[in-house]
Parts: structure tokens; sequence; C-alpha cells
């Protein structure tokens, strides 16, 4: 036995202090005893529900989410690699055993619980990446040699220990004072997460003894063993868990049954469970209603809720990776001309409304093509066709418009008449504009006292098409141009002066309606 003692007091003195035990150590015995008076440990604090559902949300959004390489390019832009070597470890396979998604998941759980996250490079002759491997967090641990050389030590299960070089090791790290090594959280919250942990635990216990607080059998004369032992055990067999709840007991000897504790809705105990989630939900910066506390969130502003997942949560941890990997994964000559780069195109998309208008804005003003807008929806591309973008009407960079000379009366005419004194498409101005000037009339009334939400935005817009709709097929029939072609423009027209939300005076309507004639009478063929 103590040989036995003397071995186990080696392996531990070679491999940690029992003053500052390592966290797998901890772990083993159930973790750290929070103020609650619940042991947190890491695998403790998943089984609370708000702290795992934090962790898999935000482990798997970014795990979900493709890594790019690209090219630098010397006029600003950016050109996708997929042929490069590296493209396959950060977006297929990391190694033989394990698909992407799986190693980024892992990592960024590692990280959101022990504050730091590990894997080895396996490099090749050349030193060129060829393979990423997981190391566990709480085996690992960052070290300085006397020069002060940082490099990583990683415990193996029989005792020994191995060194890395800081080269070798992908480490992403939490914050922590040194810049160097994460804090881990959960031992630095396990006071909060034990707390939800209590919380959970007294409910399950409350409702286990038939949902009912505890009390007490009193007795007015003093019971004989046999009789004290056949109460207690006919008490809890026939008032225990939830199946016999309300069933009817039978007292003996005058016995009573008198209630004690506090009442749960008295102790304010849903209140405290969902002071829990929101309190799990600040440890991760985590928007509450992606853990399902919905009490000031809505569902119909759904995009915006996304988009603050974005900027308050995910857009720190998209940094941490994309720097890590480009520094560590990248060759020294790759750095300057290559970058690794995480799409959120996918977690930023909007509902079809927002996305069509977003596309027909892009088109018109000539920032997208048709092929961008199609590899935006996950679309092939039609061919070079769709490569052509398109120059905004009545457009010109400031100052390269001057006035037109006189007319030389030595010139011959014009060929043709000014499409302006055209008695068709004046009439259907000033028929255009009197229905514009409805619209804004009744934008103007409706915004005049308050602020409209963008649901009420939505439905003038839709309204706005309808009203407007007659005059604009009308004149677009006499210009030979098909009804849908006609509608995409007045959409197009509609989004771009009512998209921001400010009502416009009614001297706008002349100019919104030529504005739109025009765009139709530049599509047609023969003018």
């Amino acid at each position: 036995m103590s040989r036995l003692r003397d071995n186990l007091a080696a392996i531990l003195q070679k491999r940690f202090t029992l003053k500052n035990p390592p966290e797998w150590f901890i772990d083993y015995f159930g973790g750290g005893e929070s103020a609650s008076g619940v042991k947190v440990g890491h695998q403790a604090a998943l089984h609370y529900t708000p702290f795992w559902a934090a962790v898999r949300i935000i482990s798997g959004t970014l795990g979900s989410l493709p890594f790019k390489i690209y090219k630098r390019l010397d006029n600003g832009g950016k050109e996708p690699m997929p042929g490069h070597r590296l493209y396959p470890l950060i977006h297929e396979r990391p190694n033989d055993y394990m698909d992407w998604l799986t190693f980024a998941e892992t990592r960024q759980a590692h990280v959101l619980c022990y504050g730091n996250a590990y894997a080895e490079i396996q490099r090749d002759g050349t030193g060129r990446p060829i393979a990423l491997w997981p190391l566990l967090p709480d085996r690992t641990c960052r070290k300085e040699t006397a020069e002060g050389l940082p490099y990583y030590e990683v415990q193996l299960p029989a005792g020994d220990s191995v060194q890395l070089a800081d080269e070798n090791v992908l480490h992403i790290k939490g914050l922590g004072f040194d810049g160097y090594t994460g804090y881990d959280v959960v031992s630095y919250h396990k006071d909060a997460i034990g707390y939800g942990i209590a919380v959970k635990e007294y409910g399950a216990r409350f409702y286990s003894n038939d949902a009912s607080p505890g009390g007490v059998l009193e007795c007015p004369t003093a019971m004989s063993d046999a009789a004290f032992k056949r109460l207690k055990e006919s008490w809890n067999e026939q008032h225990t868990g939830l199946s016999n709840a309300h069933r009817m007991q039978l007292l003996e000897e005058g016995t009573k049954w008198t209630k004690i504790g506090v009442e749960p809705d008295k102790a304010q105990a849903i209140e405290a469970q969902k002071f829990t989630v929101d309190d799990c939900a600040r440890i991760f910066q985590i928007p509450p209603h992606k853990l399902q506390s919905m009490e000031f969130s809505k569902y119909s502003n759904v995009y915006d809720l996304n988009s603050d997942f974005y900027c308050s949560t995910m857009l720190y941890w998209f940094r941490k990776w994309e720097q890590e990997i480009n520094y560590k994964l990248l060759m020294p000559s790759e750095r300057g001309s290559l970058f690794v780069e995480i799409l959120v195109d996918a977690l930023l998309r909007g509902n079809v409304e927002a996305r069509t208008a977003f596309y027909a804005s892009g088109r018109q003003w000539g920032y997208l093509s048709i092929n961008d807008i199609r590899a935006k929806e996950n679309m092939n591309p039609i061919g070079p066709e769709g490569d052509v973008y398109l120059d905004p009407l009545n457009m010109a960079p400031a100052g390269t418009l001057t006035a037109a000379p006189a007319d030389d009366p030595d010139d011959p005419p014009a060929d043709g008449p000014d499409p302006k004194d055209d008695p068709v498409r004046k009439a259907h101005i000033d028929l255009l504009a009197g229905h514009v000037r409805r619209v804004l009339t009744k934008q103007a009334n409706s915004c005049k006292d308050r602020q409209q939400s963008e649901t009420w935005w939505n439905a003038h817009r839709k309204w706005a098409c309808e009203v407007l709709a007659g005059p604009v097929v009308a004149y677009a029939a006499t210009r030979g141009m098909a009804e849908p072609a006609a509608g995409s423009i007045l959409e197009a027209k509609i989004y771009e002066w009512i998209n921001n939300g400010v009502p416009l005076p009614e001297s706008f309507a002349e100019i919104i309606a030529e504005d739109i004639i025009e765009r139709i009478g530049g599509h047609h063929g023969d003018g």
C-alpha cells in the first residue's frame, strides 16, 4: 500500500502540484464548490441548459460557416483560391478522422469553457501544414523557456509530457490579461453557473416530492418504534413523486400534517430561472433571444436580432480565428498576398423582401451584376452576359457636366423631335404624378405624430406599388415593354425613395414620376 501511495505521489508531483491542480483533476472530483454549495466543473456546467445552449450555438455557428482563402489583388479586391493546398484543411477535413465542422465546433467549445483551444499543426518536410490534430485544453499549457521562448507542454494519459514549438500549435484564446492565455470561463463564473444549477435542482426536487413544500407530522403522544417506522415508510411510499400527487393518507393516533417552507411562487422561482438565463447570456455576450429568452424580443425583427448576434457575439470570434490561422497556417512568404476569411453572408442573410430590395438597388446603381446576385442566392451564373454592370441613368461624376452650347443657326436640325415634347409621355407623367402625390400625402400624415414600424413601411411600399401600377404599366405598353419589366422598375424606384423611412414632401411627386417614366423610356427597343 505504501509503495502504491509513493508511486501515485510521484506521478502527481511530476504532472502538477496539489496547490495548483489542473482542470481535469478538479473535474474528476466533481469540480470546484460554488457559493451556492453546488460543485461546478466543466462537465457539470454543460449539464446546465442555458450554458449548454450558449456553447452549442456559438460553436455550431462558427463551425457551420465556410472558411475561404483569398488572394489580394492590386486594385484592392480579392480572388478566391479554392485550389490552394491549405483549402482542404480548413474547409473539408483537417485530419483523416475529423471533418472541419466538428474540428472547429469542438475547438470553439473548448475556448468557451476553458478559455483556450489548442490544435497541433503537422507539417511536411518543407514546413507546410498537412494536418491539424486536436489537443485537450485541460492537458495543454503554454510555457516559456529560460530564454523567454514560448512553447506548449502537453500532458499524456500515461503521465509523461511532450513539448511542442509555438509555431506548431494553433491556439485560439479568449480574454486573458497576459495576452498569451485565456481565463478559464467555468472557474471564473462558477458562482453564477452554480446558482443556475441550484435553481434547476431546487425545482426538480420540488416536483419530485409531490410538487409540494416540505412539512412535519405532529403526534400528540409518543409513538412506538414500530409505529414510527410504519408511518414513515407508508408516508414516503404514498406521497413521493408526481404519480402520487394528491393521494389520501390515513393518520393514526391523532397525528397531524403541518406544512413548512416557502411557496415557490413566493420565492420567485420562475423569475430566478429567467435571471439565470440572462446571467448566462452575459457571460458569453450572446443576445438572450438566442437562448430562447424572448421577453424583450419579437419574431418580426428576426433580421435585426441576427445582426445583433453577429456584431455582439460572433464578430469577435471570427477575428480570433482568422488572425490565428493567417499567422500560423500560411507560410511567411504568403502572409502579405493571401489571407483566410470566414464567409458570413449566410449569417446576415435577410428575408426575401429585404434581399429583393438590396438586389434591386445594387442592380440599379451598378454595383451588382446578374451573376453577382445569382451567386449570393447560391445559383449558377448565366454566362458572360450576366457580368454586365449598368450605369445609373442621368448620373455623371461631379464637375463633368457643362452647359450645352447654343444652337448654331447654320447647323442642320437634329434628327427627330425632342422626347420630352412627346404628348403621350407628358400625359402619363401628369397622371403618375397625381398618384405619387397621393402616396406621399398618406406617408406624411401617417408619420406626422409618430414613428412607424418596419412592418408599416413594408405595407406602405406594397400599397404604393398597387396604386402606381396602373399608369406605369399603361405607359410601358406604349413603349413596347412587358408588364413584369415595368413592375420591376416601379418596385426598384419605390424601394429607393421609401426604403429609408423618411417622409418626402409632395413637391417630389413630379420628380419621382418623371424618373419612373424616363427609366421605362430608356428600356424600350425603338423609342
